[in-house]
């Protein structure tokens, strides 16, 4: 049970049900690469780490392993998901299709200030690669994508998207882990230059080349885990 992840998480809001704050904190742990595949986390572990009572958190690991996120083993274990080489290929293929159609979409709602946090996040995107840290290389590259995502209020593509990065974003912690961040490109910058721009099809082939190319980057790792 990693329990020094939970050392990570903002305290709660009042304002949001202690449920959601669990589910919301898991996400964003699993999100930000802090559970590797196959790491077992229980029930009152969680509780504990989080002050809570066990029923949100057993709701909320309910939710997860509904999405793929979280399995229970052959043991009753409850477990981060490995990766499997159909499950990526399906990954793959999902997220090349989905999120640069979402960015397109997306693209008509960023406005300034939105567009400013994208570039503050990439500037410390770039940091975090320079410096060799794998925690906030995820961290942000979670938090830039989402970024444009999240600009388009989307009841279908958007919760899709999210269960495809809940299932890959651990074993992409394990594959950056091991490449080091030097070998880690993205596309970014094109990205910012076509919201600027207001070019829906240049942000969605920004998208798209920044996705495949980590996407073929991991695929060289399947079966490494």
């Amino acid at each position: 049970m990693p329990s020094n992840a939970f050392s990570k998480i903002a305290p709660r809001q009042s304002v949001l049900p202690v449920n959601e704050w669990v589910y919301d904190t898991l996400c964003q742990l699993i999100l930000h690469g802090e559970f590797v595949p196959g790491v077992t986390l229980t029930l009152r572990g969680i509780a504990e780490s989080l002050d809570v009572s066990p029923m949100p958190v057993r709701e909320s690991v309910t939710r997860l392993i509904a999405e793929g996120a979280l399995e229970v083993s052959n043991k009753r274990r409850i477990t981060v998901s490995q990766m499997t080489q159909k499950k990526f290929d399906e990954l793959a293929l999902a997220r090349l299709s989905l999120e640069p159609a979402l960015s397109a979409l997306a693209l008509p709602l960023i406005d300034a200030e939105r567009l400013k946090l994208l570039v503050d996040v990439d500037s410390k995107l770039d940091v975090a690669i320079s410096t060799g840290n794998i925690g906030n290389y995820i961290k942000y590259n979670c938090q830039f994508h989402f970024g444009i995502y999240e600009a388009s209020p989307s009841p279908v593509l958007l919760p899709i998207i999210k269960s495809l990065w809940l299932r890959f974003s651990p074993f992409y912690r394990i594959v950056a882990g091991r490449a080091g961040t030097q070998t880690l490109d993205d596309y970014h910058e094109s990205a910012i230059d076509a919201i600027k721009a207001k070019d829906p099809d240049a942000l969605a082939k920004a998208i798209h080349k920044d996705i495949q190319e980590g996407m073929e980057m991991l695929n060289d790792s399947i079966g490494k885990q």
